[in-house]
């Protein structure tokens, strides 16, 4: 779509964070065919791949917004929208949502504002990298969030699993970064 070719070290990192996504959901069972089966017998990954498939599109619509304008106007432009898009279907479906956002405003607050540094950030690399790549880096937040579940949460189900997987997303970006 945008004529972006990715160095062979590239191409392998990736590989290796997609293969690391799917040692994560494998799980202890060791079914390496499970998360296949998946994609046949559940609807929240038959959804889910529905989003990958948009995704696909989006992140590089994203590199062309950003190219086209800023990686500041482009994020603010696309979610004033969407937000302007969702407020009635918000409003129809939520009852008493003024009261809910005003009981709530600190963490929403700071849940936009982390939310869009993030986007912003995630914009600036699109301009400045390929998007094969910078797609494969935010998949970094996985094995972040297994690591800090284990040592904040004290989630130890399938933990080595979910070691192996991250280290396997971890050496993908590093093939990226290099």
């Amino acid at each position: 779509m945008l004529g972006e070719t990715p160095s062979i070290l590239g191409v392998i990192g990736v590989i290796l964070v997609a293969s690391g996504a799917y040692v994560l959901k494998s799980g202890a069972e060791g079914d390496m065919l499970e998360p296949l089966r998946r994609l046949w017998e559940e609807r929240g990954v038959q959804i889910i791949l529905v989003v990958i498939l948009i995704y696909s599109v989006t992140a590089n619509l994203d590199k062309i917004g950003v190219n086209m304008s800023s990686p500041i106007l482009w994020p603010l432009t696309v979610y004033t929208l969407s937000s302007l898009f969702m407020l009635p279907i918000m409003a129809m479906n939520s009852g008493d949502w003024r009261n809910k956002i005003m009981a709530d405003w600190k963490p929403l607050v700071f849940l936009g504002a982390s939310g869009g540094a993030a986007v912003i950030l995630q914009m600036t690399a699109i301009k400045l990298t390929l998007v094969s790549y910078v797609v494969s880096i935010k998949r970094l937040s996985i094995p972040l969030t297994v690591l800090l579940s284990y040592l904040y949460l004290g989630e130890t189900d399938e933990f080595w699993y979910r070691i192996a997987g991250s280290v396997l997303m971890a050496a993908g970006a590093l093939l990226i970064y290099l």
